[in-house]
């Protein structure tokens, strides 16, 4: 999968007057940011964590983005500002320098802080910025309640749909011109959570081929009709979804929405998505869903590509539901954000 942004610095051009807002990201890609981002009409600023990954090293490249993030808030002095976390250092530092610049904060909680375990013992320290904030945003209405006292100023805003572009481009994945199997696509993260060898099985033996997209972290045994196709340019990655039959999104993990779900739904693909509270309440009936085992993923497919039509105007009507939703509630974080509320 590619990543939503190129580079880990400014994604737009320093506004002339440098007065608008910001969203800042302390990660090399967000496509959530991203969407948010176009959506807010703010700048983008996206900061990854350089050199070394152990956790010891942490602290010395949390004082680099402490100082770059500084840097560029003196610089632009937006009037708003959407500060994303985890990790949980990026709102606790960026909140009170944006506050000395008179900017408007409100915090974008993605689910790894409440799921997280390497982030849920900041819980608390969460619960305590989102008060001061004058905004806080989260992807459920479950993940709302856990804020506490800062429940009442947090709003649930799920990923915007993200754009893509309208020209189509050919298919990077070579095939037989005899080769009339349906495809199925995998938008895969590679994270311990997605069930990846339970995938390879699942396609054993069936009339369809699998494509697993997204840079290998680990070795999988696949069958001879599954393939990797390893990270793709954006252009690549959007024709290989776009030319397949049905797109496959899981996760083992609770109460979190796929940024993968969003990118079939924006493209009107029949989609199988993990069995879980959560995406079922998000999804309804637009999708297909499945098990983390290799013989229900095996049946949710098979029913995705027996209903192909169906669920692909399905996610058709739910993405103009959609879009209406998250117009309402973009608005309500913009004037969350605008001049004269009271924090």
């Amino acid at each position: 999968m590619p990543p939503p942004a190129t580079g880990t610095d400014l994604e737009s051009p320093r506004p002339r007057d440098g007065r608008q807002g910001l969203v800042i990201a302390w990660m090399a890609t967000s496509q959530r940011s991203t969407s948010l981002a176009r959506r807010l009409d703010f700048d983008l600023l996206l900061l990854g964590r350089m050199g070394f990954r152990r956790p010891w090293t942490a602290p010395f490249g949390y004082i680099a983005l402490l100082v770059r993030t500084t840097r560029e808030i003196l610089l632009r002095r937006p009037r708003a500002l959407l500060v994303a976390t985890p990790p949980i250092v990026a709102p606790l530092f960026a909140l009170p320098i944006a506050r000395l610049t008179g900017a408007r904060v409100g915090i974008d909680i993605h689910s790894g802080a409440f799921l997280d375990r390497r982030w849920r013992w900041s819980l608390p320290i969460l619960r305590l910025l989102g008060t001061c904030a004058r905004a806080n945003i989260v992807t459920l209405p479950s993940l709302a309640q856990q804020m506490g006292r800062a429940a009442d100023r947090t709003i649930v805003l799920p990923d915007p749909l993200p754009t893509f572009p309208e020209q189509p481009s050919p298919d990077p994945i070579a095939r037989s011109p005899a080769d009339a199997r349906p495809t199925v696509a995998v938008i895969a993260g590679w994270g311990d959570d997605e069930p990846l060898a339970e995938l390879g099985e699942a396609a054993l033996g069936q009339p369809w081929t699998l494509l697993i997209t997204g840079k290998p972290r680990r070795r999988l045994d696949l069958p001879p009709n599954a393939s990797l196709t390893g990270f793709l340019e954006e252009a690549a990655y959007v024709s290989t979804l776009r030319n397949a039959d049905v797109l496959v999104v899981l996760t083992t993990r609770p109460e979190t929405l796929l940024s993968g779900a969003w990118e079939g739904i924006a493209l009107g693909k029949s989609l199988v998505l993990s069995e879980t509270a959560a995406l079922r309440e998000t999804f309804g009936d637009s999708v297909t869903y499945a098990e983390p085992s290799a013989e229900s993923i095996r049946a949710a497919v098979s029913d995705a590509l027996a209903r192909r039509h169906e669920l692909e105007a399905k996610a058709g009507s739910f993405a103009d539901r959609f879009e209406t939703e998250t117009r309402s509630r973009v608005s309500q974080l913009l004037s969350a954000l605008s001049p004269g509320q009271v924090s």
